[in-house]
């Protein structure tokens, strides 16, 4: 009896035996533990070292599993030392973090506060601005301006009609921030009534004659963008860190597959992919993926792989507080804000934009997503393209200018 395939076999023991003679025993690589994207560009490193060395041999029946083990070993090993390093660094990074959230909160209740219970949260934030953590950097910004000098210019602006008045900003970011903290303690100084934040918002940010609602204006415009843009001025000053989840899923660092989440606007789903298409990125629309039996939410795990992730929020329905069932305000579709959920979890925060058209009501435990004002005159295209340039992707600004 002639047995065959025994050259074959011989050939592929040869090959593994030099395969294994070819396998690195350690990989140099550098990553910051508390940066999941550092983390996840050392991994995919490491299997470009791996494959650059016996990845030739991937055909070979023997090797291939040999490989497979490799990396997922050397991957342990990585996410092991990230885990260890970020351990040392947990308690400041916990510090850091309670006092960055705490500023968050308040400007969270700012937000649904009415006029008699702004006065209180006011305070807080003034306070916090001035803890342990703060004090130092507030009062140097504030050092930088005249808060008195800036609200005079802006009473100078009011013409004739209500809400004409308007505030010039300084264009020095540091100047921008010691503004609102100087503006923050005036508001909290029950001693100094020249400029209670209820005339301030008639005058500067009226939004009709109800107090509550001129002063949530204020609070959306000022406030909201102050909070993200003061933590990060914190971070950069004291390099502060907030604690990074380690990557659990396979995913290249460098894609450039954004997911679009939408509802029933379809102009605006279409203008936001072929934007996306224009500076190279690859839209995902759940929509247009096969489903194969799927249900949705398998579909959106299934196409969740992404770098980044762009969440429409469209005046599709409307909705109201159960003691107010008439006030009816519009609101995205639920679908998209479980889909806004979903991915600041699975990407972080600094990776999902929020595309808001109209006075839609925006969703109030989603703080620390960046919200972009989604206008008729493409103004967001510029700003979208600022988020994903901070997020680490090579924008090609012409691109992004020729299409405004």
């Amino acid at each position: 009896m002639k047995i065959e395939g025994l050259d074959k076999l011989q050939r592929d023991l040869k090959q593994a035996q030099k395969a294994l003679q070819d396998l690195p025993g350690e990989i140099e690589l550098r990553f910051d533990p508390n940066d999941a994207t550092s983390v996840e560009t050392a991994i995919a490193d490491m299997k470009l070292a791996v494959e650059g060395k016996v990845g030739r041999y991937r055909s070979n029946p023997f090797v291939a599993p040999l490989i497979d083990g490799m990396i997922e070993q050397f991957e342990q090993q990585i996410l092991e030392k990230a885990s260890e390093a970020m351990a040392d660094t947990d308690k400041s990074i916990a510090l850091d973090q309670q006092a960055f959230r705490g500023i968050e909160n308040t400007v969270n209740d700012l937000r649904r506060a009415d006029y008699r219970s702004f006065e209180r949260h006011i305070k807080k934030l003034s306070r916090q601005l001035h803890g342990g953590e703060f004090d130092d950097i507030s009062n140097e910004l504030k050092s930088k301006v005249d808060l008195g000098a800036w609200l005079a210019a802006g009473e100078r602006t009011q013409g004739g009609m209500v809400g004409s008045a308007q505030l010039d900003w300084p264009e020095n970011h540091e100047e921008e921030l010691g503004i609102v903290i100087a503006l923050t303690d005036h508001f909290a100084d029950e001693n100094d009534g020249s400029w209670p934040p209820e005339n301030f918002s008639h005058t500067f940010f009226y939004n009709g004659n109800n107090i509550t609602s001129n002063l949530q204006h204020m609070v959306s415009e000022i406030y909201v963008p102050f909070a993200r843009d003061f933590i990060d001025y914190v971070k950069q000053r004291t390099g502060a860190k907030e604690a990074a989840l380690l990557p659990t899923r396979k995913l290249d660092p460098a894609s450039r597959k954004v997911f679009v989440v939408h509802g029933h606007d379809e102009g605006a789903k279409e203008a936001t992919a072929r934007f996306l298409e224009a500076l190279d990125f690859e839209p995902i629309i759940l929509h247009e993926q096969a489903s194969r039996g799927r249900t949705i939410v398998e579909k959106i795990e299934e196409h969740g792989d992404v770098g980044f992730a762009v969440v429409l929020l469209t005046p599709d329905d409307v909705g109201a507080h159960k003691d107010h069932s008439t006030d009816l305000k519009p609101r995205a579709r639920q679908n998209v804000l479980l889909e806004l959920g979903y991915f600041m979890g699975r990407l972080g925060r600094s990776r999902v934009v929020a595309l808001k058209r109209g006075d839609v009501e925006v969703p109030s435990d989603f703080e620390g997503v960046v919200y972009v004002g989604y206008d008729s005159g493409n103004g967001w295209k510029q700003d979208l393209g600022k988020e994903l340039d901070a997020a680490g992707y090579e924008i090609d600004w012409n691109k992004v200018m020729a299409r405004r």
